[in-house]
């Protein structure tokens, strides 16, 4: 079945050529090979001499089982057929010449006779070789094939492979070993440290693009060494290998019925608070319960009203309070800041600044920092360099300004003004009085 077959352009002067071409005359409308061959057509058919069911065209033909029309032995048997006369025959794998083929192909394609390629001829008789090899492969060994395939195609996905990784298994609810065939065996076949390639990815894994089933059509050799190998291996790992996979399906059940009893369990829990709700709700709407909410309701309320009554009379109280508060610290940043003295006197003139007083102090803050300032100063204590730099700079801010000073001359006044605010106020009886 190894055998390459190669159409020949034409018949030579050989024997077997000439007895061929003296057989196909013999057999045509035609009296010479010339216009004879012009008759004959490859039908497509072939047949392996090994298989039992021989077809009707080689066991009637003229020469029989096993030979060409030439009276040579053949192992490949192709059907040929006179298109004039309707004789069929069979010649072998040296005799099938290219012509026949031709013609066949012609008809096929509707090409011209002349336009047929070499490559087109040998493709021709590659798919029908392939064919025939198969399907006589699969007559002779076939059921032991799928017997012993179908036994071990499921051990084999698993023994076979390799683990690169693991991935959790929501199914099995644990991590799994990620398994990858072996597409390439290693060792010496049968020995102790031999790696057999995976069986299934040889032979019809749909991710194997070189799958014997889709480029032989059955099995080669090694694969089916491989085979019978691990058919018999897999009698000792059979045990195993139901372990295996009773321990995967009774984890896979646990899991589903672990899953139903919490199912159940959340639902009745479902169940009891939608029925515990519905009778909360119940007994809220009860006209005993609604009246009594209804009187609870206005307790609160009333509570709630004297407690703001409560809460604005303290606010009002810590208002007077904080009112009278300043008031009194205003009264008494006045008297300390109107009150004069050698002390303070000197200490301004020491410090460099205007004797100054409440109209200094253009916020709260400042007032606060000025009866401090001029305390320590009738105290006799020295005055730190932050609190001089910033006792200047309240000076030189509520100075009154160049502008103010032009304003209040253009208004006649002839006095003098101490601060912005002395100033300003000043501005505003002058403009009044206007």
């Amino acid at each position: 079945m190894a055998e390459t077959i190669v159409a020949k352009r034409q018949l030579g002067n050989g024997r077997w050529d000439r007895v061929l071409k003296r057989r196909m005359v013999e057999l045509s409308v035609a009296d010479n090979y010339d216009d004879a061959k012009e008759e004959w057509i490859a039908t497509g058919e072939v047949w392996w001499g090994q298989d039992d069911n021989v077809p009707d065209w080689v066991e009637n033909s003229q020469m029989g089982i096993g030979k060409c029309l030439c009276g040579h032995s053949v192992v490949y048997h192709f059907e040929i057929v006179n298109t004039e006369n309707g004789v069929v025959e069979c010649v072998g794998s040296d005799h099938i010449n290219t012509y026949l083929i031709m013609r066949a192909i012609a008809e096929d394609t509707q090409l011209p006779v002349d336009a047929i390629t070499d490559e087109q001829i040998q493709e021709w008789i590659n798919v029908r070789v392939k064919s025939m090899k198969a399907k006589a492969w699969w007559k002779e060994n076939g059921p032991s094939f799928e017997m012993m395939f179908n036994a071990v195609k499921e051990m084999d996905l698993h023994y076979n492979t390799r683990i690169v990784d693991t991935i959790w298994s929501a199914e099995l609810e644990r991590n799994e070993p990620v398994r990858k065939l072996i597409k390439r065996g290693s060792g010496n076949f049968g020995s102790e440290f031999y790696r057999m390639a995976s069986i299934v990815w040889r032979w019809n894994h749909p991710d194997n693009p070189k799958a014997q089933i889709n480029t032989t059509g059955y099995p080669n050799d090694n694969l089916m060494k491989d085979l019978a190998l691990f058919y018999v291996k897999s009698q000792q790992l059979q045990k195993e290998f139901v372990e295996y996979q009773t321990e995967r399906e009774n984890r896979k059940d646990e899991i589903i019925e672990r899953k139903r009893l919490a199912r159940l369990a959340r639902e009745e829990r479902e169940r009891l608070a939608a029925e515990a709700e519905r009778e909360r709700v119940r007994i809220y709407n009860l006209p005993e319960n609604v009246e009594k909410r209804r009187l609870e309701q206005e307790r609160l309320a009333q509570q709630r009203e004297q407690q703001r009554l409560i809460n604005e009379r303290r606010r009002q109280e810590r208002l007077e309070r904080e009112r009278i508060a300043l008031e009194e610290k205003k009264a008494r940043a006045n008297r300390v800041l109107l009150e004069q003295s050698k002390e303070f006197e000197y200490g301004c003139a020491n410090y460099g600044i205007p004797v100054f007083d409440a109209s200094f102090a253009s916020n709260e803050w400042e007032t606060d920092f000025l009866v401090d300032i001029k305390e320590r100063m009738v105290k006799k204590k020295t005055l730190s360099p932050r609190q001089r730099r910033t006792l200047v700079d309240i000076m030189k801010r509520n100075m009154p300004t160049e502008k103010q000073l032009q304003y209040l001359k253009d208004l006649g006044y002839e006095g003098v003004v101490k601060t912005k605010k002395e100033a300003s106020e000043k501005i505003s009886e002058l403009k009044g009085d206007e």
